[in-house]
């Protein structure tokens, strides 16, 4: 172990203290939140939407929520659209600093206002979650980690006057954090910039394979790591001829007999999604790496911070100073705030944030698994409106059905099958299976699964019986079924 991957990761534990104690030292979790929103709503007072919705008269939370109706992505999608083209003031009287791409529902890529407030506020949820980590697993200071990164190559970025994404997935971090975690990382930014998918892996895998001091991953998606994995599986013995003698022969050995604890005995902490669709291929993960610790990640989307990870909770905490929240329960129409949710209960996301997001209906259905002092403790379920998601994608059903528009698809049901998509239609089509999952790609992280291979190529079969209409109910109902083009699942 070197000096510099001591000091740094100390560091790293020492320097977000102080968010950490804030954090979980909140007595009074009402009136934190009131604070919050009072901050953004007298932030926001000369811009468009501030004015439009009269913040200028904005004094309480009550008065916020009677001046501001509920919103989705579609209430903001023109304003993106605006600031894209280089528009001020829309959403936020603070400059936007860059549009972060995200997977939408009616359009198939949505663009996420990133101004400096909404940076600080994903601060203060990421910096007490770092500091738990490395303080609550201390052998993570004694090697390097690996953060995924995206490859930039393949990323498509639309065009605009406004910066499109992140440089580094490490650019969420911070500039401090940032630089201390980028000193300890086992692969290096550069293999972001791969010219080919193939490249990219074998950049990645070939430091990974270098790097007999790894302590932590930390992927998105455990199917991410799994594919490294397998990537290393069937090219490792190739991508290790440049290593030293002594580590080349212990690689040998590892790849031949499958021993990743033995390639990486250092490896003390897998963080990945371990929630809803994420459950099985994290276990999967796990029982490739015996002894090794996975810690959930929280809700985190590129709309805002939702939760974070506390070990002494025993899950993921509201990131109580991050945004205003507000959560729907299930079935009703009317809100509760964060300080009235009921442990065992079910509720739908809604997010203030300085990024101009206004009472923005996140889609995402948590539940309250408890208490760690005030703060709530929440797991994700999976999505409230009509998504699939297996790896990240979010397919949602009204995107979906544009597509199918646009390809004549009428009476096709697309579903996910394990680790690709499934269109049970009864057309006969040469290439077909080819032309749909080109347009699915136009979603962005659906493009992104498939360039990576978390996701395969769309398979076609034949009309399943319970998507024909009527299918299971009685004769009376029948003008009551909606018809669906997405299912959540494919029953063999």
């Amino acid at each position: 172990m070197s000096a510099t991957t001591r000091l740094a990761n100390g560091a790293l534990a020492a320097a977000y203290a102080s968010d950490h104690r804030r954090l979980v030292g909140i007595r009074d979790l009402a009136r934190v939140q009131e604070r919050l929103l009072a901050t953004i709503v007298r932030r926001n007072r000369g811009c468009e939407v501030g004015r439009a919705h009269g913040f200028a008269d904005v004094s309480s939370v009550e008065t916020f929520r009677s001046a501001v109706p509920l919103s989705t992505w579609d209430d903001y999608a023109d304003a993106a659209a605006r600031i894209a083209g280089g528009a001020r003031g829309v959403l936020t009287t603070e400059r936007v600093r860059l549009l972060e791409p995200s997977s939408g529902s009616t359009a198939a890529t949505k663009l996420i206002p990133y101004t400096a407030g909404l940076r600080a506020e994903y601060q203060r949820g990421i910096r007490p979650w770092l500091h738990d980590l490395y303080t609550a697993y201390p052998a993570l200071r004694r090697g390097r980690s690996y953060w995924s990164i995206t490859p930039a190559a393949q990323v498509a970025r639309p065009p605009s006057l406004v910066p499109i994404g992140f440089d580094e997935d490490a650019d969420y971090l911070g500039p401090l954090a940032k630089r201390l975690v980028t000193s300890v990382f086992a692969v290096d930014s550069a293999a972001a910039r791969a010219p080919t998918m193939d490249a990219f892996f074998d950049a990645t895998c070939a430091q990974l394979l270098a790097a007999d001091d790894l302590a932590l991953v930390s992927v998105w998606n455990p199917t991410f790591f799994t594919l490294l994995l397998g990537w290393l599986t069937e090219h490792g013995e190739r991508l290790a001829r440049s290593l030293p003698q002594r580590r080349r022969d212990a690689a040998a050995s590892c790849l031949r007999d499958g021993d990743w604890r033995g390639l990486w005995p250092r490896l003390a902490v897998v963080s990945c999604w371990a929630d809803a669709a994420a459950a099985g291929p994290a276990r999967d993960l796990m029982a490739a790496l015996p002894g090794v610790t996975m810690q959930a990640k929280g809700l985190l989307a590129t709309e805002g911070f939702v939760s974070l990870p506390l070990v002494a909770a025993g899950g993921a905490v509201l990131s109580a100073r991050s945004h205003f929240f507000e959560f729907l329960p299930e079935g009703e129409t009317e809100p509760v705030l964060a300080h009235e949710l009921d442990v065992g209960a079910r509720y739908a996301v809604v997010l203030t944030t300085s990024g101009g997001l206004y009472r923005y209906r996140l889609g995402d259905l948590v539940e309250v698994r408890g208490r760690h002092g005030v703060l709530p403790v929440v797991a994700f379920l999976g999505r409230c409106d009509k998504v699939s998601d297996l790896v990240g994608e979010k397919l949602n059903e009204a995107f979906v059905t544009g597509v199918f528009a646009s390809l004549g698809l009428g009476g096709s049901v697309l579903a996910p099958a394990g680790d690709h998509y499934v269109l049970h239609t009864a057309s006969t089509e040469p290439g077909l299976a080819e032309r749909l999952d080109a347009a699915l790609c136009a979603n962005f992280h659906y493009d992104y699964a498939r360039r990576l291979g978390q996701l395969g190529g769309v398979e076609l079969r034949p009309p399943r019986p319970q998507d024909r209409p009527g299918a299971g109910v009685q004769p009376a109902r029948l003008g009551a079924i909606k018809p669906t083009v997405l299912a959540r699942d494919d029953p063999r």
